[in-house]
């Protein structure tokens, strides 16, 4: 059982209680799911059982019980994996586009789980930390036991963590480095989709344009906080969509033959679950990275001539 409390603040204050919960309850959590938790009485507000369309006023105490999700066993599978280290304690991948961090419900096979299982030859089970989407790739940290899960887990939480990436996006952003201050929350519509909402998590990204190309932009990118999407969603709304991005990109782009988003974890910085050390790893730009990076090198070159 997973269990919450928390005080609603302006943020939430107005919003459905069933809206609100989705955004808290554990991914892949439907909003069906989450009437359902409020019409049972395993989310209450001030200790009270409400309707799904409660609508939260500022200092209303709410709490939930979510059960755990009942998933299937996970099995070895032969994937080949780039470990950039590894000791007694954590593994450190390279993650190649494609490939899913964990196991859901709906996808049990073809994950990064399934391939350690297989790496691992069945001497440690790999406790997933954070993660990078399916067709994000670079460098991923991974646990050999819960205790470590967790020691890892509070740094992220804490913010003690530093994370880097690299992504080219559609045109030029307005400044050569700035920051985007904007709250994202699940979409209440759509699951699947996380959107700049008033009623979001706040979510704070920092980037610098490294290379103009004029046509996109080669940027490095900071994450201050790690929310779903949060690159892609906030260099949306910055009106730069990552290329390929099939979901928050623009839908007639020249650069829709980019096979997946342009979007790769370069840098992770942790201090070492066990001995407290600082370590930083760095993961090498992939090679459709390179090629789509080529491309408009030549493209700029030719539309200067």
């Amino acid at each position: 059982m997973e269990s919450l409390k928390l005080t609603v603040t302006n943020r939430e204050a107005r919003n459905r209680l069933d809206l609100a919960m989705l955004e808290f309850a554990p991914s892949n959590t439907s909003r069906t799911v989450v009437q359902n938790l409020i019409k049972t009485g395993n989310i209450k507000v001030n200790s009270k059982c409400v309707k799904p369309s409660y609508k939260l006023k500022i200092g209303d105490v709410i709490e939930a019980v979510f059960p755990p999700p009942e998933i299937p066993q996970v099995l070895p599978e032969k994937i080949p994996l780039d470990v950039i280290y590894e000791d007694d304690s954590i593994v450190v991948i390279n993650k190649q586009p494609g490939l899913v961090t964990h196991p859901t419900l709906k996808k049990i096979t073809g994950t990064l789980v399934n391939a350690l299982l297989w790496y691992s030859n069945g001497k440690y089970f790999p406790y997933i930390v954070h993660r990078l989407d399916k067709d994000t790739s670079g460098v991923i940290v991974v646990a050999k036991n819960p205790d470590v899960q967790r020691i890892l887990s509070a740094q992220f939480k804490a913010r003690q963590t530093h994370k880097m990436y690299f992504t080219l996006v559609e045109g030029v952003p307005p400044q050569a480095t700035g920051e985007i201050l904007a709250p994202i929350g699940r979409n209440p519509q759509v699951r699947t989709r996380m959107d700049v909402l008033k009623w979001g998590r706040q979510a704070h990204t920092v980037y610098k344009v490294m290379k103009d190309f004029k046509t996109a932009s080669l940027l490095s990118v900071t994450i201050m906080t790690g929310r779903t999407h949060q690159i892609r969603v906030h260099m949306s709304y910055l009106g730069n969509p990552v290329l390929g991005d099939k979901i928050y990109g623009k839908k007639s782009s020249a650069f829709l033959n980019c096979e997946r988003q342009m979007l790769h974890s370069s840098v992770l910085e942790i201090y070492h679950p066990i001995t407290g050390e600082r370590m930083r790893f760095v993961a090498p730009l992939p090679e459709d990275f390179k090629k789509v990076i080529i491309g408009l090198h030549d493209l700029e070159v030719k539309n200067v001539k």
